[in-house]
């Protein structure tokens, strides 16, 4: 549990910047990659913005960092998302609004493997651990561990994704193979938070 604080605390130091980074003509903002000689700061009013665009625009995920081996996602929950298990990335989820509850562990049924990426999808859980979840909370959930998310309202979540490669010893990033390339297709080419 010590090790899943430590690793929030160190995400939260990693927000981007207010500009975000430049868009792209008429596209959304680029995707800022994660500084390795300072801490950024992503002020609370920014990350309302975001949600507020994003539940707009009806898009569930905005990536705020890019490391490579790791990444930093806003991301909106709702209830027709397909409960998920990543083979080799895990995920910290800190709670920012509303409610649900996580269901982890178990089965997952109907699986079917997203061909973008190490994930696979299913229609539910069978078995999983209940745990209602609310602001304030933090859900570590490892590789190979079946999560989806019911009874949800207003929810919302940054969510913290660790790739294969990333290393963490007493809370403190070591290198990502170089050369390596995540499931998104992202090249990994030097040191992870440094």
């Amino acid at each position: 549990m010590r090790m899943v604080g430590i690793l929030a605390v160190a995400a939260m130091a990693f927000w981007a910047e207010p500009d975000y980074g430049q868009a792209a003509q008429g596209g959304p903002p680029a995707v800022p990659s994660a500084p390795t000689d300072k801490a950024v700061y992503f002020p609370n009013s920014d990350l309302q913005s975001i949600w507020k665009d994003l539940e707009t625009r009806q898009v569930l995920n905005r990536r705020l960092l890019e490391g490579g081996a790791y990444s930093i996602n806003i991301r909106i929950v709702k209830p027709t998302d397909a409960p998920l298990v990543h083979a080799k990335s895990l995920d910290i989820w800190l709670i920012s609004a509303g409610s649900a509850t996580a269901v982890t562990g178990g089965k997952l049924l109907s699986v079917k493997k997203r061909s973008n990426s190490d994930d696979a999808a299913g229609t539910s859980i069978t078995g999983g651990i209940e745990q209602p979840l609310k602001a304030g909370d933090v859900l570590y959930v490892p590789p190979g561990v079946p999560h989806g998310f019911k009874d949800i309202q207003g929810f919302r979540a940054l969510e913290d994704r660790f790739e294969p490669g990333w290393q963490c010893i007493r809370g403190v990033a070591g290198e990502a193979p170089i050369g390596r390339q995540t499931p998104l297709g992202l090249q990994i080419g030097g040191t992870g938070l440094g």
